[in-house]
């Protein structure tokens, strides 16, 4: 069938010498792959539009039980360029990409397709503004749309609530050990919660981003099924 759908543009690599393979993600279809035939051709009718973060309307020929589809047209919506020019909002991006690429279900998710669309809207509008800091919330809320919330309200161990205190964060785990029940005693300090708490219920912080960077790689390796395999975590942890 001939199918036309909001998508985002996830991944592109090249095939053959003239065309590009797409990973999208697109609303009414979830994720997929197509085929963008002649992409890379000089006078390419695309015009060098195809490139990860660009949203727009694919208009695809889809059939059932085939992985690659074909791409037909696309109607540029955004483009979000400016992403690529600040290292720090490009790498929580490809973090939001993967993650939608990996673990996106195999059908339409509105909920999902809605949260990585914000966050890359987010980002683009920070560099925009010469800013190449934060965006880190918006990966902790598209965890959260993908089912991995962590505890950070009560004990892990105990089920005490755990209020403005001392915590030890245990990725393995899923959330947070009280005082009593940490392993090797507190690891956070009340400030460092207070900051964990606002980024994974998806508000902005101020904070730097290296230790939140590491806390998010973390959890993410630890409880996402491909979260090994994500090329962009080792960049994550490293955010200065």
């Amino acid at each position: 069938m001939l199918a036309t759908t909001r998508a985002v543009i996830l991944q592109t690599y090249r095939y053959s010498d003239t065309s590009k393979i797409l990973r999208l993600m697109t609303f009414e279809h979830g994720p997929c792959s197509a085929v963008a035939r002649g992409a890379l051709r000089p006078k390419s009718r695309y015009g060098g539009m195809l490139e990860p973060f660009v949203e727009g309307d694919a208009t695809l020929y889809m059939k059932e039980g085939r992985e690659l589809h074909t791409l037909s047209a696309f109607e540029l919506v955004r483009e979000r360029r400016d992403i690529g020019h600040a290292l720090g909002l490009y790498t929580v991006a490809s973090v939001l990409c993967e993650l939608v690429m990996r673990l996106a279900p195999e059908h339409r998710d509105d909920d999902l397709y809605r949260a990585l669309v914000r966050g890359l809207d987010v980002l683009h509008a920070r560099a925009r503004s010469g800013d190449d800091g934060g965006g880190l919330e918006h990966v902790w809320s598209l965890v959260s749309t993908l089912g991995f919330q962590p505890q950070l309200e009560s004990c892990v161990s105990c089920g005490r609530g755990i209020g403005e205190e001392r915590a030890r964060f245990d990725f393995s785990a899923g959330g947070l050990h009280c005082s009593a029940c940490a392993p090797g005693g507190p690891g956070l300090e009340v400030d460092e919660l207070r900051t964990l708490r606002a980024l994974a219920s998806g508000q902005p912080v101020t904070a730097s981003a290296g230790q939140q960077g590491r806390w998010l790689a973390d959890f993410i390796r630890y409880h996402m099924s491909e979260g090994a395999n994500l090329k962009s975590l080792p960049f994550l942890r490293e955010l200065a």
